[in-house]
């Protein structure tokens, strides 16, 4: 489970690195002037374990939201690899 999960977030790094419509958009002038030193970047935390899903928002906008001890271990694994 984790080292199909750790190989898909290397591929999706792999494709980020060689998107030609990001390279576009870091290239940009304008985009430079506004956020100066612009690059996408990407975290990984990887969660196993029970979770509750729940839909979170309004008629125009809906978020997805994930509660449990778990899912929170995960998520401070994830800030950790910025």
């Amino acid at each position: 489970l984790a080292d199909m999960s750790i190989i898909s977030f290397i591929k999706i790094l792999a494709r980020i690195k060689r998107s030609k419509k990001l390279q576009k958009y870091a290239e940009d002038e304008k985009l430079q002037e506004r956020l100066p030193n612009y690059s996408v970047k990407m975290g990984f935390g990887l969660h196993v374990g029970w979770a509750i899903e729940g839909a979170i928002g309004s008629e125009y906008k809906i978020d997805a939201s994930y509660l449990s001890p778990n899912v929170n271990i995960a998520s401070r694994l994830e800030a950790a690899t910025k």
